[in-house]
Parts: structure tokens; C-alpha cells; sequence
């Protein structure tokens, strides 16, 4: 239970655990791929199609167990992560362990539960893209805590004494912030276009369309590589334990 607390050494991160996780996410999906009743498009057709037993009969049950190993043995890389940050800001690395937690719990769960596609309980029939969309939230979240924590350590304004590296922050503020101002971008260009009758924004959201990155699919693959380049960057680049500098003694202590 140790390793899954966090408590595992950076070399079994990066050599084992990550990896294995890497191979059994993209492995299964890749080979349930080759079973699918047609050619399968991943810029076009989701992950979730790959793991439908309406959709992919004859292999589906191969990415469901992948997918499912692969949030448990990335689940070691919150406790590591939070135990780092602890000594630069106590209560963002409480937040960015537990929401990665959660992001590989969810996770687990859409794995598991991706059977009740076709048995539906409680009247939720699609309650595996509600742990994944869940998952893919709080990971999200637990980047942005990453990022706040970055600045907070950075700039001497905030009290920041540089524990971590110029290129671990640059990477998570460049990996987090940019996908998040695309996306922020792409959504007023499709709300002012349909919404708000601007021809120009219009005429830029019908080119979107006709790009691989209008299906939910391309970004689907595309972030599930960015967040595990997120992990292992981020171990790689990670300080030992940071201890939190103790208070100066008052005046009259000293």
C-alpha cells in the first residue's frame, strides 16, 4: 500500500512503473484497434469505440483491462508528487495529489464499468464517459495546482525560493496553459461564429471543421500522450523531499 501513498523511488517511476502504464494504455488500445470490425480512424473515432461491446465485440474487453492497469500503476505518481511539493506550498500539493488520485481512480472505473454500455444501472447507461470525462477534469486540475505551484515557488513576490528547476516550471506552464488558452480561443471563435453572427469567426470555425482537430477523438489520444509526458517529464525533473525553511526565532529567543 506504500507504493500506491506515493512512497517509491524516482528510478522506479521512470523505469518501471510509467512505462508499463504507457505500454498497457496505447498497447491494448492499439491491438483491440486491429480487431475492429472496420478500419478504425483515430483521428475520427474515440477511445471509447475501442472499448464498446456495441461497437468492437470481439475485442473490447482487451483496452477495458488496459486502460484499468494502466490508472493503477500511475496511481504511485500522485502521493510522489504531492510529498515533493509539500515543502513549497502544503495545501496546492494536497490539492494536486488528491486530484490526480482522482483523475486515476475515475479512470479505473470507466474501465471497469464499460460493460454496463449495454446494461444499463440506475438508468445511467453511459456512465463509463462520465468517469471519463471525470478523469480527464481532474487531471486537468491537478496540472493547473502543478502550475500555481510553479509561480508561487518562482517569483520572490509570492515568496517563492526556486526549489524547483526553470525547465520543470516552463515545461508545466508551456504543457498546462497553452492546450487550456487553445481551447479557450477555439470556444469564443465557435460561440462568436454561431452565436454572434461574426462572419469572420464563422468563416474560421467552418475551416476548424474540416481539420482532424474539430473530433473530440484527435484530442482524446492527443491528451492522453500529453499527460503521460506530463508524468514522466515531471518525475524526471521533480527535486528530492523539499523541507519547508523553518520560521525565524522571535527577537526575544535569539
Amino acid at each position: 500500500m506504500r507504493v500506491f501513498a506515493g512512497y517509491v523511488s524516482k528510478k522506479t517511476l521512470l523505469t518501471m512503473l510509467l512505462p508499463f502504464s504507457i505500454a498497457s494504455y496505447f498497447g491494448t488500445a492499439i491491438v483491440a484497434a486491429f480487431f475492429f470490425p472496420v478500419r478504425y480512424d483515430w483521428t475520427e473515432r474515440a477511445i471509447s469505440s475501442l472499448t464498446s461491446p456495441l461497437d468492437n465485440p470481439g475485442a473490447y474487453w482487451l483496452p477495458c483491462v488496459g486502460i484499468a492497469v494502466s490508472a493503477l500503476l500511475m496511481l504511485p505518481f500522485a502521493g510522489y508528487l504531492e510529498q515533493r511539493l509539500r515543502g513549497i506550498t502544503p495545501r496546492l500539493a494536497r490539492a494536486a495529489g488528491v486530484a490526480f488520485a482522482l483523475s486515476y481512480v475515475l479512470l479505473l472505473l470507466a474501465g471497469v464499468v464499460v460493460k454496463q454500455q449495454t446494461l444499463p444501472v440506475v438508468g445511467w447507461p453511459r456512465m463509463h464517459e462520465y468517469f471519463a470525462r471525470g478523469s480527464a477534469l481532474a487531471f486537468t486540475a491537478g496540472m493547473l495546482c502543478c502550475c500555481v505551484c510553479a509561480i508561487r515557488d518562482r517569483f520572490r513576490i509570492f515568496g517563492g525560493q526556486r526549489f524547483l528547476g526553470a525547465a520543470l516550471s516552463y515545461f508545466w506552464g508551456f504543457v498546462t496553459l497553452l492546450p487550456v488558452g487553445c481551447g479557450i480561443i477555439i470556444a469564443a471563435m465557435q460561440f462568436l461564429g454561431h452565436q454572434a453572427d461574426q462572419a469572420w469567426a464563422e468563416q474560421f470555425r467552418q475551416l476548424f471543421r474540416h481539420t482532424p482537430m474539430w473530433h473530440l477523438a484527435f484530442w482524446e489520444w492527443i491528451g492522453s500522450g500529453v499527460c503521460f509526458v506530463f508524468m514522466m517529464v515531471s518525475v524526471l525533473l521533480l527535486p528530492g523531499r523539499i523541507n519547508a525553511p523553518a520560521p525565524p526565532l522571535p527577537t526575544s529567543a535569539r
